[in-house]
């Protein structure tokens, strides 16, 4: 078993402890949240558990003391961060290749959700160097990292917007919980009733022995489309948790299909994700301030980090290097969305269809077997 949102005996006491959660007293909120995600995410997966818990009491939280009382704060935000980063990396290489090597015994490649986990404590360490963040207890930070709603798969939850939510969570009423069921409800369909039936045709097409010029765009198309209700769905049902527990999580998804460039499209697609980029790796490196071309390139950058995120393959990283290719080419030429005002027309609409094109090809890249990919991009030039 696993802390999953689709683990049928895991949503139900997910369910069940949300909704009563009045029976928590107020003032101790954190402690009995941290408590009970700790217990869930235990009961589901041990090591999960374990792991994350060793990672925020023994290593990140004493960087963060140490850094509160001003002994080198740059310093240990560097070793916290690196260390966090190599972990990721190590996990990362062990899931993809230890299975053939002396890693393959190696138990931290089974933990769940690490990267997600490893980027919200990148984001806590990060803003207490710039502000005055100042924990006294591990406490909120263990269920900041063990958040059962957000374990898995996101959204990435910035620190200060969890910790602001643990002062006050919203109070366990009937239109929350009625929001909250709809979200729940929403993400289900379209996670197991859309999502499901798309992949349908996507397995029937890959079946296909023979791909042309249609086949193979209507396979990217497919699974353009999968990936947005199944991610998309994932996402309802994660805000939906989250508001029994009290906690508003950011949405993850605005609207991306009307996007113009696809660097407006990435500002709505996976929202969490690129906001995280944004404050973590574009602002610190320079972001807007030095040049276009610097931005470019900084973007370019993003993307490739971003396909080595979701997996250290040549797929991935081509799939960085697809994106990363296309945002710089929008940044040194400084092609901007549509405003507002503009937004109707041909040539509005084929702004939306060229954007949705160039990141519906990048679909591809998720597909685990090389030669499918190679197959489906011969199509492209066989009319027959």
């Amino acid at each position: 078993m696993s802390p999953s949102l689709l683990d049928g005996r895991f949503v139900l006491l997910l369910f069940v402890v949300g909704c009563t959660r009045f029976l928590w007293p107020a003032r101790h909120y954190t402690l009995i949240g941290a408590i009970i995600s700790a217990a869930l995410i235990g009961w589901a997966s041990p090591l999960t558990a374990v792991t994350i818990g060793v990672v925020v009491i023994c290593f990140v939280y004493p960087i963060h003391r140490m850094s509160v009382r001003g002994i080198s704060p740059k310093k240990y935000l560097t070793v916290g961060v690196c260390g966090l980063v190599g972990l990721f990396i190590w996990t990362k290489a062990v899931r993809q290749y230890g299975q053939h090597t002396l890693l393959e015994n190696w138990s931290l490649a089974g933990v769940i959700g690490l990267s997600y986990f490893i980027f919200r404590m990148i984001d806590f360490l990060h803003i207490q160097a710039i502000t005055k963040v100042d924990e006294r207890s591990p406490i909120p930070l263990v269920y900041y990292g063990l958040f059962p709603s957000t374990l898995t798969s996101g959204p990435i939850q910035k620190y200060l917007d969890f910790k602001q939510q643990l002062a006050a969570p919203a109070l366990l009423t009937l239109p929350l919980i009625g929001t909250a069921a709809y979200r729940i409800t929403r993400g289900y369909f379209r996670k197991i009733v859309v999502a499901a039936a798309i992949n349908h045709f996507v397995v029937k097409l890959l079946g296909a022995g023979h791909y042309n010029f249609l086949q193979s765009a209507l396979t990217i198309a497919l699974l353009y489309t999968y990936f947005y209700f199944d991610f998309a769905g994932y996402s309802d049902i994660a805000i939906g948790f989250g508001l029994l527990f009290g906690i508003k999580v950011p949405e993850n998804f605005r609207k991306p299909f009307q996007a113009t460039t696809v660097s407006e499209f990435w500002r709505n697609w996976h929202i969490t994700l690129v906001d995280w980029f944004r404050d973590h790796v574009f602002i610190p490196l320079g972001g807007m301030q030095v040049s276009r071309l610097w931005s470019a390139g900084l973007a370019f950058f993003i993307m490739v980090l971003c396909g080595l995120w979701h997996g250290l393959t040549p797929p991935f990283i081509a799939w960085g290097l697809w994106h990363g290719s296309v945002l710089f080419l929008e940044g040194v030429s400084g092609l901007k969305p549509v405003p507002p005002p503009k937004r109707a027309g041909p040539k509005y609409w084929w702004r939306i269809l060229s954007t949705n094109a160039l990141v519906a090809f990048g679909s591809i890249f998720f597909l685990p077997n090389a030669a499918e990919i190679g197959k489906i991009l011969k199509g492209f030039v066989t009319l027959w």
